[in-house]
């Protein structure tokens, strides 16, 4: 057991881990942040805090054979990505919105991109080892987080959805979707590690309970991209991964003795689990219905029914948002399309539909560049989830269907929130990791090993 341990937490093994810790303080951050500022009062308010967390998580990131070594990324990605911030960096500086004067902020967030991406070529592809583990540990740490932070918060009641507040009085509010993304991270790391056929079955059990526990807290959040993406996520690792032969073995498993003394305990387990919180179950089965009524309630509006008599069902605010969205889009396509050639310029119209504003903003080289980077990681993604290369590229692969669908439902194109894990993608989906060749082709450069 000793030993074990000796091998697990080798000098090797905990840089790794520093690395992976470093990428998700930057790529899943916003949890923990919320919780030091506003649950725990470190620094309420402070946007310093937040650059000095994410600044932590650059350096650990940093490498002791820092520029030594340049590690292979995905070019065709990459050149996408890059024609992309040609585009907006121009419109930045030449074509903007005329109430847009400063662009000072800006401009640190393509920075912090930059430097992320940097960072991300000189980390070892040996990160694959430890990644999926982490993940794991820092998404449920983010998660236990929320919890305390909702029992400890007086003006948080049951049937709110799950974030930590921040403000004063009545501009009180929180963001339930970076609590969303954390949970649904932490559903897909589970997942992936639950099935691996190496984990222990002691792990498995734990990592099984830890994806149940994401799944409340996703359902508490009442995000409908989540929730879409999970169904997506779902889909794919069925459509993918199972097979008739495999549901005959399956089949074949389930009936063994062992499996049926197994069944039986975890029958008891969740028997008495629902018992003794029967309060907790009701909560969640609160949320869920209210999800289903709220959307439901949009479906209704939208098709023009009525849920009662002299009763109209309309849409919630958000959804309503992206509906005048849409709206604008259909009068500038039907009176004004000349606009769509060049665009309104830089963030001229915020339209919380990424792909839209893109077009709306940056015309067609925006929208191009853009989509041509979007649906190509779509493929490379769908390509590692057929293949199961390893287990990094295989959960940045799933963990990409709630960024496509945000593409179409919340957001900005140029957010760090998006293109953070885009980084991720260009340096490790898409490319073999066994023989990595040098990034630049010159001798300076050495490969990884």
């Amino acid at each position: 057991m000793l030993s074990s341990l000796k091998e697990l937490f080798t000098w090797r093994r905990i840089h790794l881990m520093r690395y992976v810790v470093g990428i998700l303080m930057v790529i899943d951050g916003y949890p923990l942040i919320f919780f030091f500022k506003e649950t725990l009062r470190i620094a309420p308010g402070s946007t310093a805090f937040t650059a000095a967390f994410l600044a932590l998580g650059f350096a650990l990131m940093i490498p002791f054979h820092f520029l030594r070594k340049l590690y292979r990324l995905n070019t065709n990605l990459l050149n996408m990505a890059l024609l992309f911030f040609v585009v907006i960096i121009f419109y930045m500086a030449f074509y903007r919105d005329q109430w847009f004067r400063d662009g000072t902020m800006d401009t640190v967030y393509y920075i912090y991109v930059a430097l992320f991406l940097f960072l991300l070529i000189n980390i070892p592809n040996d990160v694959i080892e430890v990644f999926v583990p982490i993940v794991i540990a820092f998404t449920v740490v983010s998660n236990l987080a929320l919890v305390y932070a909702l029992m400890t918060d007086p003006t948080w009641n049951i049937g709110q959805r799950a974030a930590i507040q921040y403000g004063e009085g009545e501009y009180r509010s929180g963001n339930p979707h970076v609590f969303a993304r954390n949970a649904l991270m932490c559903v897909v790391a589970c997942g992936i590690w639950a099935f691996r056929p190496q984990t222990g079955f002691i792990v498995r059990i734990l990592a099984l309970g830890s994806c149940i526990f994401s799944m409340g807290i996703l359902v508490m959040t009442q995000t409908r991209s989540s929730i879409v993406a999970l169904i997506l996520i779902i889909g794919l690792f069925f459509m993918f991964n199972i097979r008739p032969r495999q549901i005959k073995d399956a089949v074949r498993g389930l009936t063994r003795p062992a499996s049926l003394l197994l069944f039986f305990v975890a029958f008891m387990g969740i028997s008495y689990f629902m018992r003794k919180n029967g309060d907790l179950i009701a909560i969640l089965y609160g949320y869920a219905v209210a999800f289903i009524e709220r959307n439901l309630e949009n479906v209704y509006a939208v098709l023009g029914m009525k849920v009662q008599n002299q009763f109209a069902a309309t849409l919630d605010a958000s959804a309503g948002n992206r509906a005048t969205s849409f709206v604008y889009l259909q009068n500038i396509l039907e009176g004004h399309i000349h606009v769509i050639l060049v665009g309104q310029g830089y963030k001229s119209t915020y339209l919380d539909v990424p792909l839209m504003e893109a077009l709306i903003n940056h015309g067609i080289p925006g929208f191009v560049t853009f989509t041509a980077f979007c649906f190509s990681a779509l493929f490379y993604s769908l390509k590692t989830i057929r293949d199961n290369p390893d287990t990094l590229s295989t959960f940045l692969a799933y963990f990409y269907m709630m960024l496509f669908v945000q593409l179409f439902t919340n957001g900005r194109p140029y957010e760090i929130s998006f293109w953070h894990p885009f980084c991720l993608m260009i340096r490790f989906v898409g490319i073999s990791h066994l023989y990595p060749p040098n990034l630049l082709n010159h001798p300076v450069v050495k490969p990884a090993l």
